[in-house]
């Protein structure tokens, strides 16, 4: 695949973030054209790689987020603190996050800020069906399903007849994706996999993406003043 850090540049991007490889293909070329670089990691040994590779920081995501996961990976709670306590550049935690009070655990833990994905693929303005945001908000915090736990790239989805089944198979073809447009806008929840993390089962309504963040924002620094009393 033909790659060219300067368009990115030359189109206006300042900030990337990279994940699902080695994140020294592309950092440096990223880092000479005066782009910011974050890279997504599973674990301790992929983080030291990227921060040896040259990334301005690190989006540490635990297994219980949706979508494309190490089978062996460890969840936030583990892997937050165990790789802030080990590297010295900005991170942002992924994974199980959806409101002030995880955040305020985030920050707890060694973050330095937030990723919400299964939260935002819920909110009003998302461009995703309907029928994908209902079922978040319905969904139990049981109702996700690891598939390729033994094989890669190991995903994390909604439980639906096609992942239930999926769920049993060692390898998972990837094909299974051709009919992803189905599912994102057509609202066929059998077309393909839903990527979703485990914290749907904490999202119970569809409000705006400034409903979310300022009740977010609230929520922390509540959360935060009552930690105070602690102190």
């Amino acid at each position: 695949m033909l790659f060219r850090s300067d368009f990115v540049a030359e189109h206006g991007v300042r900030f990337v973030t990279t994940s699902a490889g080695d994140p020294t293909r592309f950092t440096a070329a990223f880092k000479e054209a005066g782009v910011t670089v974050f890279h997504v990691v599973p674990s301790l040994r992929g983080a030291l790689k990227a921060v040896a590779a040259g990334v301005d920081g690190l989006v540490v995501e635990g297994n219980e987020g949706g979508g494309f996961k190490a089978p062996d990976g460890a969840s936030t709670m583990v892997l937050l603190p165990l790789i802030a306590s080990q590297v010295d550049v900005p991170i942002i935690a992924a994974g199980g996050i959806c409101d002030g009070r995880s955040m305020a655990a985030a920050m707890v833990l060694g973050a330095d800020g937030v990723q919400m994905g299964t939260r935002m693929v819920s909110a009003a303005e998302s461009p995703v069906h309907d029928h994908w945001k209902q079922a978040i908000v319905d969904a139990a915090e049981t109702d996700t399903v690891f598939l390729n736990r033994f094989g890669r790239p190991g995903l994390r989805a909604l439980r639906t007849e096609l992942t239930a089944r999926l769920e049993h198979d060692d390898q998972v073809d990837l094909s299974v994706f051709g009919r992803i447009t189905d599912l994102y806008f057509g609202g066929d929840m059998e077309a393909s996999i839903a990527l979703t993390g485990q914290v749907a089962g904490r999202i119970d309504s569809v409000v705006s993406v400034r409903d979310i963040v300022h009740g977010t924002v609230r929520e922390f620094r509540s959360t935060l003043d009552g930690l105070a009393r602690y102190a």
